[in-house]
């Protein structure tokens, strides 16, 4: 337990650096018959389309939200994972065996589907990690918050952490798609549906509805790679973000995902002043992932 802890700890230690767990949505459209269909499914890790999976227990992951919204920002809840405790399913000399389930379901559009762009929208379930002294003076950690510990002397490390993702389908033709109100998100400024290599990629990227900006304090940037570009050689493209806006150029056709990671401190008169006595800072991360012909 004391091991799996440690790294969970350790994925949220680092939820700010290019090392870290991401959260993504992959949807594959096909157009072979009319109307046509997408294939959707989670990826988690660190390689597009598929990496590792959510019950890992090298670092796990659960969904409080998965959504498809679309054109009029109507929901439809779609199919989640179920929880599993992460052990695995057989064992030998040589491997474990683990089950995962990465959500993979079709959306089969209709005849007379709205035209616009669909959204899927996923947010994973917030973690809170607790690293403390207790009153005896031995180091102890638990996945709760702050608050609902007891027998605490000090406090060492008090952090929530929280992903979130989104993808699109579009119909028809592309409309610019409204914020969804994830605490971090990225908001696509470009036409996604017919996306170029060498074509201009533009982003606004929201930290609690408010514009998020690189200042002296804290240097905000996006990344982006591709399964066709960077992502072998293990770097990715970076772009500031300036008064919420960012940008870079696509390199090659394919999947790719653009991902921002954030730190902030929890403090009694800003965006995250409901959290106090809970946790001292708060990390999240957003990714955005399309496909470029």
């Amino acid at each position: 337990m004391k091991k799996v802890l440690c790294g969970l700890f350790l994925a949220i230690g680092m939820a700010t650096s290019a090392q870290a767990h991401s959260l993504w949505i992959n949807v594959f459209e096909s157009h072979a018959h009319q109307p046509p269909h997408a294939l959707v499914s989670l990826g988690w890790g660190h390689v597009l389309p598929m990496d590792d999976i959510l019950n890992s227990p090298g670092g796990r992951i659960g969904l409080e939200q998965f959504e498809l919204i679309d054109p009029a920002l109507a929901k439809t809840g779609l199919i989640r994972p179920e929880p599993d405790s992460g052990e695995p399913v057989q064992t030998s000399g040589g491997f474990d065996l683990f089950a995962g389930d990465m959500a993979l379901q079709k959306v089969a559009l209709k005849k007379g589907a709205a035209n616009g762009v669909y959204q899927f929208s996923a947010a994973s379930v917030p973690s809170f990690f607790t690293q403390y002294i207790d009153q005896a003076g031995k180091p102890r950690m638990q996945m709760k918050p702050r608050n609902e510990i007891s027998g605490i002397k000090e406090v060492l490390v008090s952090v929530k952490y929280q992903a979130f993702a989104k993808s699109f389908l579009t119909v028809g033709g592309w409309q610019d798609p409204e914020p969804l109100g994830h605490d971090l998100e990225i908001i696509p400024r470009t036409d996604l549906s017919s996306l170029r290599a060498g074509d201009l990629v533009e982003v606004t990227v929201l930290f609690h509805g408010k514009p998020l900006t690189a200042t002296a304090k804290s240097i905000e940037y996006i990344t982006a790679h591709s399964s066709s570009f960077g992502q072998s050689e293990g770097f990715s493209l970076f772009s500031y973000i300036i008064d919420g806006n960012a940008q870079f150029r696509v390199q090659s056709s394919g999947q790719w995902m653009i991902s921002v990671s954030h730190k902030d401190d929890v403090t009694p008169d800003g965006p995250l002043k409901d959290l106090i006595g809970k946790a001292d800072q708060v990390y999240q991360g957003a990714s955005l992932t399309f496909t470029v012909k």
